[in-house]
């Protein structure tokens, strides 16, 4: 079978600097987490990494691995960064014949500073990414794959996404997106337009977050989902424990579930909404119920991506004929698997890999939750 993925392609430098102190703000019904450096000072790193990253190429080899065929569709420079970038992704074996080169702009490029926890705090320069554009040709030579997996169109990039979903309704081709933040904020309008073709749509709690605001404020008839009351605040709970299904969402003074986002969610018509949530698990709605599956547990040495590991994963157990339950299981897995690694490539399982690693997971962790009626 034969996967494109389309989006981001970067190089991602890794500072590895192991004193930054940090500190928590509490707000209401959200706790946020800073790294904080002096201001003035100059701050030694103990090393830098170099490696590939961005969604398109991260979820490419993630289907390698799983023993997809697969092409990528991105923007690189033409620079020594955009070379590193091709030389990655010859490597591990996937075409780039849809790779376009731009001699306008840069490789995009993303600089990953560590936390001691393991999460991370990006700098990201767009470059060519914001520049990707879909030609006739390009389009014509879409009909050769058995999905489109879209990661995050980023800016003007964004504006391909109607023709893209042309071109797969013209060849009867399946869509999962993994859209991101900036997409979200922006589009909300034209996502949700495109969702009506879409199969897998797949965020992460931010990400949600972020859509939900932005259709809210771009179309009051949402407004019937919030309540104007405060909820009662909830206990602490496990990691095992679905915290998303279990708190509300505040926009204002103003509150929302993710029960009630999921409900609204598969209206606009994907057949499954998958929502990630770090290191409390992953929640996944159909019409018919919410399956969660909490993380698992395992040495956290970088958190970048780790959500491109879960989606593709998933996504792609699903049209290689595994069940959702399953397919849940396989994406929890490999996205802990590359937790363990520097970078986003690294630690991605093949399926005979998958296949042993998941006989090792209690089947009574995925949980069941019925949809709001």
């Amino acid at each position: 079978m034969h996967v494109i993925t389309i989006g981001g392609a970067t190089q991602d430098v890794f500072l590895s600097y192991q004193g930054a102190d940090s500190i928590t703000i509490a707000k209401r019904n959200v706790a946020e987490h800073y790294m904080l450096f002096e201001s003035g000072e100059k701050i030694e790193v103990d090393s830098i990494s170099y490696i590939t990253g961005g969604g398109a190429t991260n979820s490419a080899v993630s289907f390698k691995q799983q023993g997809f065929d697969v092409t990528t569709f991105c923007k690189i420079g033409l620079d020594h960064v955009g070379d590193f970038v091709l030389d990655s992704l010859h490597k591990f074996g996937i075409k780039t014949n849809l790779l376009r080169r731009s001699n306008t702009y840069e490789t995009g490029k993303s600089f990953i500073i560590n936390s001691l926890q393991g999460e991370r705090t990006i700098f990201a320069f767009r470059g060519a990414n914001n520049h990707l554009d879909l030609t006739p040709l390009v389009c014509d030579e879409l009909n050769m794959a058995d999905l489109l997996y879209i990661t995050s169109l980023s800016n003007e990039s964004a504006t391909i996404l109607p023709s893209l979903i042309a071109c797969a309704q013209n060849f009867n081709i399946p869509i999962a997106i993994n859209p991101g933040s900036s997409q979200l904020a922006k589009g909300a309008a034209g996502l949700k337009l495109a969702l009506k073709h879409v199969k897998i749509l797949i965020l992460n709690s931010s990400e949600a977050h972020t859509f939900m605001i932005s259709l809210i404020e771009s179309n009051d008839s949402y407004k019937h989902a919030l309540k104007t009351q405060q909820p009662h605040e909830t206990a602490a709970v496990s990691n095992c424990s679905p915290y998303l299904l279990n708190n509300p969402i505040a926009y204002n003074n103003l509150y929302f579930s993710m029960q009630q986002f999921f409900k609204e969610v598969l209206t606009m018509g994907p057949e499954i909404v998958v929502i990630t949530n770090g290191a409390n698990g992953v929640y996944v709605a159909t019409n018919e119920e919410i399956l969660f599956h909490p993380s698992i547990k395992t040495e956290v040495v970088d958190t970048v991506g780790a959500g491109d590991a879960f989606g593709s994963c998933f996504t792609g157990s699903l049209i290689q004929g595994h069940s959702i339950e399953n397919s849940l299981r396989r994406g929890v897995i490999n996205s802990a698997s590359v937790l363990r690694f520097l970078g986003a490539k690294e630690g991605l399982l093949t399926n005979d890999q998958l296949e042993q690693q998941i006989t090792t997971v209690d089947s009574n962790l995925l949980q069941r939750f019925p949809l709001l009626p």
